[in-house]
């Protein structure tokens, strides 16, 4: 993405140190940040699609869900077959099989706001119809950091941590899923306690991931200090429109409702 390369090209560097491109225990971060996706998927998505094969669904089943579902299994699986090929040193087909994506992500991003919005209609109520805004910038977040990792997909460090954000930004609604009650019961679901009760998730991978490079690397990699602070602004701006009463009825016009 140009906003990615320019902001990228304009983060100084610091003199005299350089970034080391691979460490020896990235192989095994990278396998524990995949181990964290699978546990929030596995945490937040399996009831309900347990629900839903039982014969008991949430809502009732269209086709958009289904794809968007598919969609989504299928970028949590290309990033395991991934990072598997990484780990056996197979690149070739590590390089051939992630032009997949290119057909993947805009099928994700399309599936899950038609899925939202879908949704939405079957839960009527101010809070559930303004939340549209929070599928609406993990999206945006999403493609968007993912199609920047395509793009750099010849500059590995960069690729993988891009790849490793956007991946972040979709399992962190993931584990929404599974502790929101319990952190709006905690938190409530004012300004600060949206940010908390729908991003700890998120943030939880972000920190994660930034924290390794301080370890290892003695800094963030440079894509780190661009995406991870648009990232947290967009979740402060998120909060922010979803609480401003003049978003509900245009949420409610997205939606159809």
């Amino acid at each position: 993405m140009p906003v990615f390369a320019e902001a990228l090209s304009s983060t100084p560097q610091v003199p005299g140190r350089r970034f080391v491109a691979f460490h020896k225990s990235d192989r095994n971060f990278f396998l524990t940040f995949l181990a964290l996706c699978l546990l929030g998927v596995a945490l937040g998505f399996i009831p309900p699609v347990a629900d839903r094969f039982e014969g008991h669904p949430r809502i009732p089943a269209r086709l958009i869900l289904d794809v968007h579902m598919a969609a989504f299994s299928a970028w949590i699986a290309l990033l395991s077959v991934q990072i598997s090929l990484v780990r056996s040193r197979n690149t070739v087909v590590h390089m051939g099989l992630g032009l997949s994506a290119f057909a993947l992500v805009p099928i994700m991003a399309v599936s899950a706001l038609a899925s939202e919005a879908y949704s939405q209609r079957f839960h009527h109520s101010a809070a559930n119809e303004s939340f549209l805004i929070v599928p609406i910038f993990e999206i945006v977040a999403f493609a968007s950091l993912a199609t920047a990792a395509l793009l750099f997909r010849k500059d590995p460090p960069t690729h993988k941590r891009l790849i490793l954000l956007a991946t972040a930004v979709i399992v962190g609604a993931a584990y929404g899923r599974w502790w929101d009650k319990a952190l709006v019961r905690a938190f409530g679901d004012g300004y600060l306690g949206m940010l908390v009760n729908t991003y700890t998730g998120c943030n939880m991978l972000l920190l994660l991931a930034v924290g390794y490079d301080l370890v290892t690397r003695g800094r963030p990699h440079r894509i780190y200090r661009v995406a991870v602070p648009m990232i947290l602004l967009g979740e402060v701006v998120t909060s922010a429109v979803y609480h401003w009463p003049a978003w509900l009825p245009v949420s409610r016009m997205l939606i159809g409702a």
